[in-house]
């Protein structure tokens, strides 16, 4: 794939992995437009890189309706978008807060689904169609982040959405989950909304630790580019969450042995043909 000339816009644009998509983005001759809701942050990266940008918050689908329609306006055809935009809410499941869910589902998912879903509506209108890339995460995978359980949720909503995203959309449009493991990012000081509970230092410190044992977003940045250029729907950056996501297959495996065993007239319920039949009949 020749990146020099292509256009791209970057949600999640002003630090961590969506940065890092920016620069490599930018190194290699690609136009970029970045979005992000933090302001000021936003705006000197922009400058650092000459690159264009908008402050966007996509749990607002209005707004990330404008940002496609930005893109439309500043580039003859937008090549690549990157739904790169997330936030974490830390705490075991039990002890949730309907807060807290809708705080990071805003965010994570319905974030997600209306950056794919603009953009996607925007490449069909193309002669040449575009790439979506989505960042999921090692989770969506099947490895468990205990504590962090609505984030973990959230990324498999992601897989979904990528998932039939994929399906739904023509071939000119590819489809790409981008599912990094541990990254050196700030995610562990992403911002919360007031009313939710903040997260003492000592517990913003931890996570500050545990991002910083990470690989760098350098490095899963230029993975998912890799990936997207080769066309891949599934790209992956650490090979320690594999052993999680083959136990997950395993054990489906065993549970469709046992339970539900393939044999003839496995069609009949395939909802999918089912459909598909009945629209097919005349009305």
């Amino acid at each position: 794939m020749v990146w020099a000339g292509k256009s791209a816009v970057v949600t999640g644009a002003a630090s961590g992995i969506g940065l890092a998509l920016c620069e490599e983005l930018t190194q290699r001759g690609s136009q970029v437009l970045m979005a992000d809701i933090a302001e000021a942050a936003l705006v000197r990266e922009a400058a650092r890189l000459g690159a264009l940008h908008r402050v966007c918050d996509v749990s607002d689908v209005a707004a990330v309706d404008a940002l496609a329609g930005e893109a439309r306006a500043r580039f003859a055809m937008v090549d690549l978008a990157f739904a790169n935009a997330g936030t974490i809410f830390n705490g075991p499941l039990a002890e949730g807060q309907a807060a807290g869910f809708d705080f990071v589902y805003a965010v994570n998912v319905r974030g997600a689904w209306a950056t794919m879903a603009a953009f996607a509506r925007l490449m069909r209108d193309q002669p040449e169609g575009g790439r979506i890339c989505v960042t999921a995460s090692e989770h969506a995978l099947g490895l468990q982040h205990t504590g962090a359980g609505f984030y973990t949720a959230s990324k498999h909503a992601v897989m979904g959405l990528a998932e039939v995203f994929r399906a739904e959309l023509p071939d000119k449009i590819k489809v790409a989950a981008f599912c990094p493991g541990l990254v050196a990012t700030n995610l562990a000081d992403a911002a919360r909304p007031a009313g939710l509970p903040q997260p003492s230092e000592r517990q913003r410190a931890l996570g500050r630790a545990v991002q910083a044992q990470g690989m760098s977003a350098a490095e899963a940045a230029r993975a998912a580019l890799d990936g997207v250029a080769r066309g891949d729907f599934y790209i992956v950056t650490h090979s320690n969450a594999y052993a999680a996501a083959k136990r997950r297959f395993e054990e489906i495996d065993a549970a469709f042995a046992t339970q539900a065993p393939v044999g003839a007239g496995v069609e009949r319920y395939d909802v999918n043909r089912i459909v598909a039949a009945l629209r097919a009949e005349p009305r």
